[in-house]
């Protein structure tokens, strides 16, 4: 049994300025936690209020949709990141919500605001993704299988299976909550090579009784600031830009969003949506010329290897003009997981063909 710590992959990270500063806060409805990587640091370091002392849980009754209190709590976490750089240094901040509510996001980010951080520095993430990250920054063994973690919350055990799809590219990643009440179950059902026990501390009872069927052969982890640290962990990819890896979880677009287009004569298809990405950080706005007739074509393209759909779009309103003489502005506005509303924008061609009143509006959808 071991305590959360180093892992492989995660000592090694390349490309990056000396001088920088990542930082994570878990904000969860009991408790907060502080995670910070800079570059004299080999790995995440926890962060505890009180100087000597490993009490990196610090309990909160903050209402996390009232801005009055999340912004007092803002204030003393923020306290506690910055003798670790200064704010000219951080590269990203990354929130793990337990509730990834859009009040939320609009309130640490206004809050951000107040404190001088961009709003691009600022990102958000689920307990689920910090998982993935944690465990994808450990050492090659712990990645032969399957991961499992089992929360534990006032006696409440919650059990969550990481699964890999390795023959894809990038490697796809889901967590998926066990039905499976024993854990003689779970283990005969799915191929596991590392578990994680995380939250409460575990009663000693219920140790002695499953410990054996937890080992038998694999390793066993044991901590309250995995999330955290997972979250440190993705601000750091973020920051390498690395894409080893894809997760799918519930705030996830499962899709690629491409516009069909022309190169070089021949039909093509240009990614304007990247799947994997944040629905609430999927926005895209672009500008495009019309090859011939007066309609765009989308195509999205499930990560799932499902068929793919294809949208057209008509645009029979625009003035009649020759072929690629029509500048078009469009905005693909993010308004759930699976659904966007699309606005078309005729931008003309310079003095030749001025712009005209022409604007469509509509939506999006597909099945997530």
């Amino acid at each position: 049994m071991q305590i959360f710590g180093n892992g492989g992959r995660a000592a090694v990270f390349h490309g990056i300025k000396e001088e920088f500063m990542v930082a994570a806060i878990e904000l969860g409805k009991e408790y907060v936690q502080v995670c910070v990587k800079t570059g004299t640091m080999k790995e995440p370091e926890s962060v505890t209020k009180v100087a000597g002392t490993e009490h990196y849980r610090i309990r909160t009754e903050c209402n996390t949709e009232e801005k009055t209190e999340l912004q007092e709590l803002f204030r003393m976490l923020w306290k506690m990141i910055l003798p670790y750089g200064s704010r000219e240094s951080l590269e990203y901040l990354v929130f793990c919500l337990e509730e990834n509510t859009d009040k939320t996001r609009e309130m640490l980010l206004e809050i951000g605001k107040i404190y001088n951080i961009p709003v691009e520095k600022i990102r958000f993430t689920e307990k689920a993704e910090c998982f993935v990250s944690y465990v994808l920054h450990q050492s090659a063994e712990l990645l032969s299988h399957n991961s499992l973690l089992i929360e534990n919350h006032q006696g409440e055990k919650s059990k969550f299976l990481l699964h890999k799809r390795v023959r894809t590219t990038p490697v796809v990643t889901e967590v998926r909550e066990v039905s499976e009440k024993s854990l003689e179950g779970v283990f005969a059902d799915h191929a596991i090579s590392s578990v994680f026990l995380v939250g409460d501390d575990f009663e000693e009872e219920w140790m002695q009784q499953n410990l054996k069927v937890l080992r038998n052969g694999r390793r066993i982890f044991v901590g309250k600031n995995l999330y955290v640290k997972g979250a440190c962990y993705y601000a750091m990819d973020l920051l390498e830009d690395f894409q080893g890896y894809l997760y799918l979880g519930s705030e996830k677009v499962c899709c690629n969003i491409a516009l069909k287009t022309e190169e070089q004569g021949k039909e093509a298809l240009i990614t304007i949506v990247d799947g994997g990405k944040n629905w609430y950080e999927s926005s895209v706005s672009l500008e495009v010329l019309l090859l011939d007739e007066p309609e765009l074509e989308f195509a999205v393209i499930p990560i799932n290897g499902k068929e793919k759909k294809t949208i057209k779009v008509s645009l029979k309103e625009l003035p009649k003009r020759p072929k690629k003489t029509t500048r078009l502005h469009i905005d693909l506005e993010f308004l759930e997981v699976n659904h966007a509303k699309l606005t078309i924008k005729d931008l003309g061609f310079g003095e030749l063909f001025p712009q005209s009143d022409m604007v469509y509006e509509g939506e999006l959808q597909w099945e997530q």
